[in-house]
């Protein structure tokens, strides 16, 4: 059938991934089963709905598989599993930031996956223990600040049935207990436990921040903890290379698939102690054959890599950073030219063009307006030095009210397909209606061919002449007609059965091939049809 996808396997796949960074792994040998919790970090979200970025998750004892993942609200600051019935009690929350304390007191069901909030009023649960006369103990968090960081009131509930315990059962203001010491609100050996319970097989991953797929079918990936990994066309890990700082940002794979280019934040290291120093940004190429570094370029700050299939490649600064010189190479993987850009107004993400037949880039102001315009550098040549050309305003339509924002495109033949977020000019705060667009330009003048717009948010995009593959944080997938803009199929990614949340996706036309990488840290590699 048309427009299939199919997770075809997992690449980074490894029991507890669907929990992201461990903060507690607590075994139920009564029920069968491991109760781990941990946090996947930061998605910049926009759109309708919240996404909730800590995680709970039911594994099983004997085969480590999820047998329930749910979200939750606030951080896991204890975990404990009933004596005797299939619950667990899940006490979660934080400060947040100004003044109070927030948080759940959560009981799920360890054969349902229900999930039940039992406290009346936000409050941060620090510790939990069941007696032995049936009642749950725990430590609640003072209303605010004023009552301290390290300290707790104690309260006991008893319940005729847990089983059926309604939501808000506990009123944390019903009784004041003196307060006492709150201790650790993670578990310090939680990693040993994973591992131990993996055989060793467990190891720290997260956000895949970039991906690309070459020719012969090895995959490349950065992440948080991973400067450049590659994968062989079976799905094995053929080497990695471990971050030594923030982790790297971005890959573009050199013409021939020989070397990648990676952006990578990390710190210059004293060269006798060893110890950082000062932040760097370095753009190293790595040859993909083993890992190995073949060149490097220091830079002032994290630089908007524009890319073109020949080879060219520049290097522009972003941020406070961005009056210093673009540096422009050329194929040969040499210097070639310097470029005195207009300075960037903004942080925003830059706009990353695949399949490129030339070097463009999103600038301000352009020749008639103040507004972003898209931009191209013309390589240097027998004709004379590299030139920067305007081609055409990245806002398609003057009078619509829309304001689009740029991320990733693809260059087609005479067309160039962008998308990024995108809001309404002139609204309120409450009014503004946040969303994503995919719009389709015709090459050199920037006329709309289509525009496709959804309040889902946007994660990334990849495609060729017949589909483009919109990929959003929601785990949803939708296939887009390139020539018309009209929606082919939708599909929601899951690993194992649970959801998933997009952050990078990457699609090989000709292997018909897409890989999507997630916030956990592992690789979906699915195939299409179209």
């Amino acid at each position: 059938m048309p427009d299939e996808l199919t997770v075809r396997r997992i690449l980074g796949d490894q029991p507890f991934a669907e929990i992201g960074r461990p903060v507690w792994a607590v075994p139920d040998a009564r029920h069968g089963c491991v109760i781990a919790a941990g946090d996947l970090g930061h998605v910049m979200w926009r759109g309708t709905g919240h996404w909730l970025g800590h995680r709970i998750g039911v594994y099983e004892a004997d085969t480590l598989r999820p047998r329930h993942v749910v979200a939750s609200r606030y951080s896991v600051c204890a975990i404990e599993p009933h004596p005797e019935l299939p619950l667990v009690a899940v006490g979660t929350g934080r400060y947040d930031g100004s003044w109070d304390f927030q948080g759940q007191l959560l009981l799920l069901h360890l054969e349902t996956g229900r999930v039940t909030n039992l406290l009346s009023k936000s409050r941060q649960v620090r510790h939990l223990r069941w007696l032995d006369d049936g009642r749950l103990a725990m430590l609640l968090s003072p209303e605010d600040k004023d009552g301290g960081f390290r300290e707790g009131f104690e309260l006991a509930v008893a319940v005729d049935d847990w089983l059926s315990a309604p939501a808000g059962l506990v009123d944390p203001d019903d009784t004041r207990h003196p307060m006492v010491e709150s201790g650790l609100l993670h578990d310090p050996r939680v990693e040993d436990t994973l591992a131990r319970l993996t055989e060793g097989r467990w190891r720290r991953r997260a956000e895949v921040r970039d991906l690309a797929v070459l020719a012969d079918g090895r995959v490349l990936a950065t992440g948080r903890h991973t400067d450049l990994e590659c994968w062989d066309p079976s799905g094995t890990l053929m080497w990695a290379l471990p971050a030594d700082g923030e982790g790297s940002v971005r890959v573009e794979a050199a013409p021939g698939d020989e070397s990648a280019w990676v952006t990578y934040r990390g710190y210059r290291r004293h060269e006798v102690t060893g110890r950082p120093v000062d932040r760097a940004t370095t753009v190293r190429r790595i040859s993909t054959a083993d890992g190995g570094a073949v060149d490097c370029v220091d830079v002032p700050s994290v630089p908007a890599l524009c890319a073109a299939d020949d080879g060219w490649l520049a290097l522009r600064p972003q941020g406070r950073e961005a009056h210093a010189a673009a540096l422009l190479l050329a194929p040969t993987h040499q210097e070639a030219a310097r470029l005195g850009l207009a300075p960037s107004r903004s942080n925003s993400p830059a706009l990353r063009v695949r399949h490129s037949a030339r070097l463009l880039y999103v600038d301000g102001p352009g020749p008639d307006d103040d507004a972003p315009w898209i931009h191209a550098i013309e390589p240097p040549g027998a004709h004379g030095p590299a030139t920067l050309r305007a081609l055409f305003p990245l806002r398609w339509d003057p009078a619509s009210a829309l304001q689009p924002w740029y991320g990733p495109a693809v260059e087609l033949t005479h067309t160039l397909v962008h998308a990024g977020r995108s809001y309404e000019q002139g609204a309120t705060y409450a009014e503004a209606r946040e969303g994503t667009y995919v719009a389709s330009r015709r090459l050199p003048n920037g006329e709309a061919r289509w525009v496709y717009r959804t309040d889902k948010p946007l994660a990334d995009l990849d495609g060729d002449e017949r589909r483009m593959y919109v990929v959003y944080l929601t785990g949803e997938v939708e296939t887009l007609d390139t020539a018309t803009g009209e929606v082919r199929a939708r599909h929601t990614l899951h690993a194992h059965g649970h959801p998933v949340t997009p952050v990078s996706a990457a699609y090989r036309a000709e292997q018909q091939r897409l890989v999507v990488g997630t916030v956990d840290g592992r690789i979906l590699d699915c195939s299409v049809s179209g």
